[in-house]
C-alpha cells in the first residue's frame, strides 16, 4: 500500500495535498493506496503538562474520511514503547503491519525517537527498501503561512469560521447526539437542539453562528449558540444547541451534524427574556439569508457532504 503519513486531525488542504500525491503514486505503481495516522494525537502523549484539544473525533474523522474518499485508513496506538522505536524500526513496524509499499510525507516530517528521522533519512532509506517515496511541501494560507492543524485549532477557538473553512475546504463541524437540555427555547419560541459534546474536542468562541444542519437526510439553517446561556443563572456549563429554521419534529436521539458558517456576535447577558427574544429574531433573519447565500455559492459541496452524511448514517 501506498500510504500518507501524518497525525491527521482532520484532512486540511495540506494533508489533502498528500492524499492526492499518494493517490497519484499508486496509479502509476499499480498498487493501492492509503493513509497511516495515529488513534490518538501524539502530543497527548508527548506534551501530556498541556491541554491538547483534537480538532475532530473519531466519529467526524470518519465522515471526513469518507468525504475525501480514503480507501484505507490504518491507526496506530501510539504509546511510550511506540515513541522509542528508531526511524529503522518504525518503517519495519509499518511494513509489517500494514503492509506498507511507499510512502508520502509532509517536507516537514519527522519521526522516531527523539524525531531523529527525517526526510533526508528517508531519501536513502526508502530506495533500499524499493519503496516510492513523495515529498510534499507545505500548502499555505492566503497570508502565505503554512496550514496546519493548530492554526485552524487557534481559528476555531477565536470564532474565525471564515480561515477554517478556506484551509480545509469545508466549514468546521459538529456531529453528535441530540439531547434534553433546560428545554427553555421552547418556551420562548425558538426550541433548540442540544448537541451532546466531548471534552477533547476543541470548542469554537461563545456566541451565535449561522449554521447548516444536517438532520433527517437533508440540510436545514440553523442558529447555532454556544455558550453559557448568561441571561439565565441555572445553566451549569457550555451548550451547543442549535435552532432549526423552518423545522418541525421530535429528533431528541437523532445524530445531526452542525457545519458553522459565520460568527453573528459574542455572548453576552440580556436584561430581560424580551430582549432576547428579539436579538434572536434578529439572529434568524441573519442567518437565513446566509444560509441561503452558502446553498446558492457552494451548492455541490452541500451535495457532496449531503450524500457522505447519508452513506455514513
Amino acid at each position: 500500500m501506498i500510504t500518507a503519513i501524518g497525525a491527521f486531525d482532520g484532512f486540511h488542504k495540506g494533508h489533502q495535498a498528500l492524499l492526492n500525491r499518494a493517490r497519484t503514486i499508486a496509479a502509476g505503481a499499480r498498487r493501492a493506496w492509503g493513509a497511516v495516522t495515529f488513534a490518538q494525537h501524539p502530543d497527548k502523549l508527548l506534551s501530556p503538562q498541556k491541554e491538547f484539544k483534537v480538532l475532530y473525533t473519531k466519529r467526524e474523522r470518519r465522515i471526513l474520511e469518507r468525504f475525501f474518499s480514503i480507501p484505507q485508513v490504518r491507526e496506530i496506538e501510539f504509546s511510550p514503547r511506540f515513541a522509542n522505536m528508531s526511524p529503522a524500526e518504525f518503517l519495519d513496524f509499518i511494513s509489517g503491519e500494514f503492509r506498507v509499499s511507499g510512502i508520502v510525507v509532509g517536507e516537514g516530517f519527522r519521526f522516531g525517537k527523539d524525531r531523529s528521522g527525517t526526510t533526508d533519512y528517508l531519501s536513502d532509506e526508502c530506495p533500499e527498501r524499493r519503496w516510492p517515496l513523495g515529498v510534499v511541501p507545505a500548502v499555505n494560507d492566503t497570508l502565505g503561512k503554512p496550514i496546519s492543524s493548530t492554526s485552524i485549532r487557534e481559528a476555531v477557538s477565536e470564532g474565525n469560521t471564515r480561515y477554517a473553512w478556506e484551509s480545509q475546504g469545508h466549514p468546521y463541524f459538529c456531529a453528535g447526539t441530540v439531547v434534553h437540555g433546560n428545554e427553555r427555547g421552547r418556551t420562548i419560541g425558538f426550541p433548540t437542539a442540544n448537541i451532546e459534546t466531548v471534552p477533547e474536542k476543541v470548542g469554537a468562541r461563545r456566541g451565535s453562528y449561522a449554521a447548516m444542519v444536517f438532520v433527517n437526510g437533508h440540510w436545514r439553517a440553523g442558529a447555532a449558540n454556544i455558550g453559557l446561556n448568561p441571561t439565565f443563572d441555572d445553566v451549569g456549563g457550555t451548550r451547543f444547541e442549535v435552532f432549526l429554521l423552518d423545522f418541525e419534529g421530535d429528533i431528541y436521539g437523532s445524530e445531526i451534524a452542525v457545519f458553522l458558517l459565520e460568527h453573528i456576535r459574542d455572548e453576552r447577558r440580556f436584561g430581560s427574556v424580551e430582549e432576547l427574544k428579539a436579538q434572536i429574531s434578529q439572529n434568524v433573519a441573519e442567518v437565513r439569508k446566509i444560509a441561503e447565500r452558502s446553498l446558492r455559492r457552494e451548492h455541490v459541496l452541500w451535495e457532496k457532504l449531503r450524500e457522505t452524511l447519508i452513506r455514513e448514517s
